[in-house]
């Protein structure tokens, strides 16, 4: 699945779950591999918990000045996914998002950019690889993830992945590798899930996300890298200057995620909903708790 915990891949996930070997004829040979995927239609974009802002001190603007959520309005999701009987796995998730992040990447470059973030609205695309495998009743993962944003600058990434996994229980670690104007290097992202299926064809998830910060960055930090000057007591570089608040945290607890989701009678539709009791960001800032709608058709 994709390494971003959002409500398409738990979708996703219970589409897969969901088809049985009594929906291929009998004398069909199981093939080796599985190929799946869904289009996802949801009420907003919350990306690991970020539900108000991703900067030091509450926003005024939200989406117009390119800050949290990902998208505050309705967004259109996807991916595909690819799994072979030997342990690989490839696959694809892609977003819209409310803002460009293009114009905020070249508000690092030039300051004087202070508007314009509705224009070339970025569309965020997540390209994963990687191993499963099994140790008696331990899974484990090893993966690696690359972020691209068609309309994006300084935002691109790649990011690490391992887990383990046992019975309805999993745990991972997301490493990324390089400063963009999302986060820094270093920056490791920590997820225990809990998915468990219910009657009526009920899938339950549970997931518990927090934060290990590199405190310093290109982008993020307390020292403007463009000019090469301190912030100063009482604030804090977010990529396109210093600006008065909290400073960076070097750890916290970032979200609880409490989400349904359930196959529309017999059709290739499931309907879910997610309660979202957020934590805070690299700067200590607390998110609004936000709950979110989804539909997907799986395939």
């Amino acid at each position: 699945m994709t390494a971003r915990i959002t409500f398409a891949a738990l979708l996703a996930m219970t589409t897969a779950c969901s088809a049985t070997a009594a929906d291929a004829p009998a004398d069909a040979a199981a093939a080796p591999y599985t190929f799946t995927g869904h289009i996802d239609l949801v009420s907003r974009y919350y990306l690991r918990g970020a539900t108000t802002t991703y900067g030091n001190a509450l926003p005024t603007l939200g989406n117009k000045v390119a800050d949290a959520p990902e998208s505050d309005r309705p967004a259109v999701q996807g991916g595909l996914d690819f799994v072979h009987e030997s342990g690989f796995y490839a696959g694809y998730f892609a977003s819209t998002i409310n803002y460009s992040y293009k114009q905020l990447g070249r508000s690092y470059d030039d300051r004087n950019i202070v508007s314009g973030f509705q224009n070339d609205k970025s569309v965020e695309n997540d390209f994963y690889a990687g191993y499963n495998g099994k140790a008696g009743d331990l899974g484990y993962t090893a993966g690696l993830t690359g972020y691209y944003y068609i309309n994006g600058k300084h935002a691109n990434a790649f990011e690490t992945k391992l887990g383990l996994a046992y019975g309805d229980f999993a745990v991972s670690a997301q490493t990324l590798l390089n400063d963009v104007v999302w986060g820094n290097k270093g920056d490791t992202y920590v997820t225990l899930n809990y998915t468990h299926a219910l009657p009526y064809k009920i899938t339950f998830l549970g997931s518990l996300g927090g934060y290990v910060y590199k405190k310093e960055g290109k982008f993020l930090g307390t020292t403007d890298t463009l000019t090469n000057t301190s912030c100063g007591a009482g604030s804090a570089f977010n990529i396109s200057g210093c600006y008065a608040g909290n400073t960076p945290i070097s750890s916290g607890f970032r979200h609880l995620i409490l989400g349904f989701t359930q196959p529309i009678l017999d059709t290739p539709l499931t309907w879910g909903v997610q309660a979202i009791i957020a934590g805070k960001t690299r700067f200590g800032i607390k998110q609004d708790n936000k709950v979110v709608a989804s539909i997907s058709y799986g395939f």
